[in-house]
């Protein structure tokens, strides 16, 4: 697994790249972000949820509930802290909002579920080799599209180049990491995996409400013909995935 590792972390530092590479693309930053947030929806319902019942019934869903409920309470307690009540257009008032929402919540949650998945991939080819080539198969679409929408989103916050990079990187070596952990220590406990990735995945659902899903909508309220970019990442998403 070695070798798959390093294919699919090659290709999500590519296409990471993309969003900053591509100065144009931060005229576009409302746009990308409703797409960006379509496309974590997607792969939130069309892989990841599938994907957890699949390692564990129902058996993992109140941990995932509860880790969902924890960050959301989180993200609740740190909008109200930074409430405030001056007037602004809606291009400002969004723009400073989602300035103020600190990203680290959204980076851990996302950072955990990668990890995870090299965690999976390492693991795989103990099982069989279908399995194996079915999950490395699955990893590469999902993971490259899934470090596109990321470096997207943390684009859209607007921060110094120099952070952007910085967390982006966090993010993307968390999966090579995960795979040399599984690789290191051989035997993964299966009841632990499904702990690990249950807290991955309720995190991820309560950055997402908040952080994303939120702020799009009051974009399309100002704007509806904004929702066919939500709808645009949402689609690309199923067929991809």
């Amino acid at each position: 697994m070695v070798l798959e590792a390093i294919i699919i972390t090659s290709v999500m530092f590519v296409l990471a790249a993309v969003p900053i590479c591509w100065p144009r693309a931060r005229q576009y930053n409302s746009s990308l972000l409703l797409f960006g947030t379509g496309s974590l929806v997607g792969i939130c319902a069309f892989d990841l949820l599938p994907d957890f019942y699949k390692m564990g019934g129902l058996k993992g869903l109140p941990l995932m509930v509860a880790a969902a409920l924890v960050f959301s309470i989180a993200h609740l307690f740190q909008g109200h802290d930074h409430a405030h009540s001056h007037e602004h257009d809606f291009a400002d008032e969004h723009t400073h909002s989602h300035a103020l929402r600190s990203p680290y919540i959204f980076l851990v949650a996302i950072t955990v579920h990668c990890f995870t998945s090299g965690l999976l991939l390492g693991v795989s080819d103990q099982f069989s080799k279908h399995l194996a080539d079915s999950v490395f198969a699955a990893l590469f679409i999902h993971k490259i599209y899934e470090s596109f929408a990321v470096s997207v989103l943390l684009v859209s916050y607007k921060r110094r180049t120099l952070w952007t990079v910085s967390m982006l990187s966090l993010y993307l070596l968390s999966f090579p990491a995960g795979a040399a952990v599984a690789k290191y220590y051989g035997q993964v406990n299966h009841e632990l995996l499904l702990i690990i990735t249950g807290i991955a995945i309720g995190s991820l659902i309560g950055c997402l409400i908040f952080d994303f899903i939120v702020p799009s909508f009051q974009q399309i309220r100002q704007n509806r013909r904004q929702l066919i970019w939500l709808i645009a990442g949402l689609l690309v998403t199923a067929v991809l995935i």
